[in-house]
């Protein structure tokens, strides 16, 4: 727009959309579904878009597409570009050498602006990414830049032979079509409808509908468009949250909320509160800010430590400030003002799309080299110490099972005098090193509400155990299995991930309360028809319980629900054991052995948490059921402290789940606990 038909409450409502994704990023009380504010910048990229479109082809009677990609190219490549070769400094500086490589190969997708398709076929959560990558925030970019593609090219194609009304015609049938998409996908697969074009093209081709229109509501036409508009995008603020199926219709209320304000004009009482000029300077750096806040979020936290999540993202927020403040001026606006040589002017600025992506892609490449670089100096300043240094002997006595415990306490020794992680031990290779990769078909995973069946052990034994619970059950399956082999007895996992096997309420984000209470009345009656000789019980400590429920504590809720599930297991079978739960240890374990500066000290645990806690709670709740406690901390902590590194082995893949190796590394210890018991 001209500056003589520039809106500034369009900057203002900027400002409401930026700080709207930045407060739900944050974890700002009430704004979970802050993430709508994407949906209103959508709506204002093509009201604005089509805006310049239509005046172009107005007053020139065609479209240049040169001029149009040309315009994009100072818009938003220099800011983009900037943000991405920021980000891959840092994370091939301080971030763990195993997530250099999804570092790089996430910023190489944002600068072809496909991140969104990227994302999509990675499956990845947006509201609930294990480890979220410092660029999902491109996915909304990515979308924008493949509207684009097909917009210009339409406005170049209809307008000068159909005009303006079949532009706009065309436009309808796009949005409605869209529209009718986004509905059926987030129904069928949200994951990728989240981050889908198609299915966001309705919310783009909304504004670009206005933009066709080409009026401004009056009088109190205008102000209720105006208040109306506001609270739709105040109500999904508020009411929406990662629960709430999205894009789908749910994403018509954003959508229609920012079509009404901006078709209040520009003298409506909200269009007047939005021009202020706070909110309009924080509309002008809206962009940098929408780019920085999101990594700052990610890797402030991990960088700090300080203990307290909220002075954290303060810490994040306010660096994403002073950075958006100095990148509009010193990258944007000289692009956009045409002050820098060359590039900045007509349609020389096409440059800047491959200079972009060589600069990313380079700076992609320099990051897996240094990190393959890194690696190779840590395994050889390994290799040095472990030659230098005497350490403790924790070979298991010959023909015995290993003696746990004193292996424990020599990785502490190493520990203690600053042992190096081992050479043979990869970051990477750990999460491989998971239950799941044997017994992918002998568990129920979130949407089941049955498992297959699948016996393991010595599948041609009269004796059968039953391995009942939720992941934490299902990771010493391989010690089970290898038991029964060796000891001549069946064992028939009934297990189903994130879901304990005791009558507790969940808010697990995956899994409904009826799908896990499913699964338990399967789990009763499979048990029943089964009859085993011994159940073996276990499960990760108070998981996704409320802290109140029905006028009961979680402690109160977890004793009772474990008591009453033993003694139904008692009317089974005789014999009943319940296995303690394992810490939760204080890092990723991947991340940890492949940090800057790593060692063994490093990525010791405190065995103090939630699930050890609860351990005393399930042990007391036995008493008098004739069911038998076993204490399976004694595996990976002594001292009171947990290594996460024994001689070579490693003990936990994530930051709860024992790895497969150390599972069947104490399964033979663990056999002459459970001998008499089962």
């Amino acid at each position: 727009m001209s500056a003589k038909r520039w809106r500034t409450d369009v900057q203002g409502l900027r400002a409401v959309a930026v700080g709207l994704v930045v407060a739900a990023h944050a974890g700002v009380p009430h704004t979970e579904g802050g993430f709508v504010g994407v949906d209103v910048f959508f709506v204002l990229s093509g009201f604005l878009i089509t805006t310049l479109l239509l005046r172009e082809a107005g007053e020139s009677g065609t479209v240049s597409i040169p001029q149009f990609y040309a315009r994009r190219a100072r818009r938003i490549l220099p800011a983009a570009t900037l943000v991405i070769l920021v980000v891959l400094a840092y994370a091939a500086w301080q971030l763990p050498t195993t997530r250099l490589s999804d570092a790089a190969s996430d910023g190489t997708w944002a600068a072809f602006f496909l991140a969104n398709v990227h994302f999509a076929a990675e499956g990845v959560q947006y509201f609930q990414p294990s480890e979220p990558s410092p660029f999902q925030h491109y996915w909304s970019l990515s979308v924008e830049e493949q509207f684009y593609l097909v917009w210009p090219v339409l406005a170049l194609l209809l307008i000068p032979r159909l005009g303006r009304r079949g532009f706009t015609i065309v436009a309808a049938v796009i949005a409605v079509a869209s529209l009718a998409w986004s509905v059926h996908a987030t129904g069928e697969n949200p994951t990728a409808a989240y981050f889908s074009t198609p299915a966001r093209a309705y919310e783009l081709a909304a504004g670009a509908l206005l933009a066709c229109w080409g009026g401004r509501l009056k009088g109190a036409a205008s102000a209720a468009a105006g208040l109306g508009g506001a609270a739709a995008i105040l109500v999904s603020t508020v009411v929406f949250s990662e629960a709430t199926p999205f894009p789908g219709w749910q994403a018509l209320v954003p959508t229609l909320g920012t079509v009404a304000l901006l078709a209040s004009g520009a003298d409506a009482p909200t269009a007047k509160l939005l021009a202020v000029r706070p909110l309009r300077y924080v509309g002008d750096i809206s962009y940098s800010l929408y780019l920085w806040h999101w990594p700052l979020a990610v890797l402030v936290p991990e960088a700090l430590h300080l203990g307290s999540a909220a002075l954290e993202m303060t810490v994040a927020v306010a660096a994403a400030l002073l950075l958006s403040a100095l990148s509009h001026r010193f990258v944007e606006l000289p692009f956009q003002r045409k002050q820098v040589p060359v590039l900045s002017h007509g349609l020389r600025s096409l440059g800047l799309w491959p200079v972009a992506l060589v600069l990313a892609v380079g700076s992609g490449w320099l990051t897996t080299g240094y990190a393959a670089y890194t690696e190779k100096e840590r395994v050889a300043e390994a290799q040095a110490w472990f030659a230098a240094n005497e350490v403790p002997d924790t070979a298991a006595e010959t023909g015995g099972p290993p003696q746990v415990q004193r292996e424990l306490r020599a990785a502490l020794e190493i520990a203690d005098r600053g042992g190096p992680i081992p050479p043979a031990v990869l970051g990477e290779d750990i999460t491989e090193d998971r239950w799941q990769k044997t017994y992918g078909d002998c568990y129920a995973n979130y949407g089941d509400t049955r498992a297959a069946d699948c016996t393991l052990g010595d599948t041609d034994a009269k004796k059968t155990v039953a391995v009942v619970g939720d992941s934490h059950a299902g990771m010493w399956l391989t010690a089970f299995d290898d038991l029964g082999k060796e000891n001549g007895f069946r064992v028939v996992p009934v297990v189903k991930v994130g879901c304990a096997p005791y009558p507790v309420q969940h808010r697990g984000k995956k899994m409904t309360q009826a799908e896990c209470d499913d699964f338990r009345a399967w789990t009763a009656d499979r048990l029943r028809r089964l009859d085993p000789d011994a159940i073996v019980s276990t499960a990760r400590g108070q998981l996704f319980m409320p802290k109140t429920y029905d006028g009961m504590s979680r402690d109160e809720q977890w004793s009772k629900a474990v008591r009453s599930t033993v003694t139904a297991y008692r009317e089974i079978s005789e014999r009943v054991v319940v296995l303690g739960d394992v810490p939760k240890v204080d890092h990723n374990p991947a991340d940890c052995l492949s940090a800057p500066e790593a060692d063994q000290r490093s990525c010791l645990s405190d065995p103090d948490s939630r699930e050890t806690s609860s351990n005393e709670l399930t042990e007391a709740a036995l008493k008098g059921t004739e069911a038998t406690y076993v204490d399976t901390q004694r595996f990976v902590c002594a001292e009171d402290r947990c290594p996460l590194v024994v001689g070579e082995k490693v003990t936990y893949y994530d930051d709860s789940h024992l790895t497969r190796s150390w599972v069947r590394h104490v399964a033979p210890r663990l056999g002459v606990i459970l001998a008499p018991l089962i």
